[in-house]
């Protein structure tokens, strides 16, 4: 079986904490300086954000990057 890809657990991560803080994908992106539809590429595991963006939404999601990268 193969495993999930890079992308699609950043982005399930990502969803999954912003979800949990009732946050909605447009506030985060304010909140996080992200344009909004790359953000939308991140969540859809369509985009690999660089660590500078991860810092960004960890910052702004209170977690930290290596909880969104888990299970990378």
């Amino acid at each position: 079986m193969p495993s999930r890809s890079y992308y699609k657990v950043v982005a399930d991560n990502i969803k999954k904490r912003r979800k949990a803080l009732k946050i909605s994908q447009e506030r985060l992106a304010y909140m996080a300086a992200v344009d909004r539809t790359y953000l939308g590429k991140i969540e859809k595991g369509e985009a690999n954000p660089s660590l500078k963006i991860l810092k960004k939404l960890s910052r702004t999601l209170k977690t930290t990057v290596s909880l969104l990268v888990a299970n990378a």
